[in-house]
This record gives C-alpha cells, structure tokens and sequence, in this order.
C-alpha cells in the first residue's frame, strides 16, 4: 500500500520529483533534437534536358527518345520538353543489370519444375 507522506517527508520528496522533472526535461530535450535533424530540408534535384540524360546514360539523344516512347526510363514532360531526374537515371541503370545466363543443371531444373515425371528423375547411361 502506498504510505501517506508526512509534513516532515515533504522536503525529501520534492526533491526527489524535482530531479524526475530535470532528467524527462533533458531527455525531452534530445529526442526533440533529433526528431528535428531529420527535417533540414535540402534544395531539390535539378531536372535535365534529353542531352544531359543522354550523356548521364552514355547513350544517344535517339535512342533515349526510344526509351521515352517505349516507357522503360522514367521521364517527365511538363510541357513540350522532356525532362529527368538524374537520380532516378542512375536507379533505372542500376535495376537494368542483366544477371549471366543459368548453367544448364540450373536451366534443367526450372525446365522440369512441377512436371510429375520429370527428367531429372531418369538416369542417363
């Protein structure tokens, strides 16, 4: 049970609270701290023009319009121009690497997946 603090305690326990309200105080203190270095806006990304994109991609300017018209590189056309982040150039480069082509054991096994008899069941004399 929780005793009822007497006059002559009353010293002791405010002191004790006040050092609970210092210490929450600090600690209130930095977490504001860093909730806010999260929120230092940076200047946005600067768009360029089909040249520049062409030259981020080391592409031609054609074949970058290819691209556009076939809608496999992210673009924008806010008006009558093309333009791009060259953020998300390097992103789209980045998830095209092609992996290398599966050895055979490796095409077989994608070849025979979920067949009942398949052939990696047979032996080969």
């Amino acid at each position: 049970m929780i005793e009822k603090p007497t006059f002559e305690a009353m010293p002791q326990i405010m002191a004790r609270l006040e050092e609970k309200v210092d210490a929450l105080t600090e600690t209130v203190g930095k977490l504001l701290q860093g909730a806010m270095a999260p929120m230092v806006v940076t200047a946005p990304e600067e768009m360029v023009t089909v040249k520049d994109a062409a030259s981020i991609l080391r592409l031609s300017v054609s074949r970058v319009y290819a691209l556009v018209q076939e809608g496999r590189i992210p673009c924008y056309k806010p008006g009558r121009n093309l333009l791009f982040l060259p953020s998300e150039l390097r992103k789209w480069m980045a998830e095209g690497l092609r992996k290398g082509q599966p050895s055979i054991e490796e095409q077989m096994a994608q070849m025979t997946k979920g067949m009942r008899n398949s052939a990696k069941d047979r032996r080969f004399i």
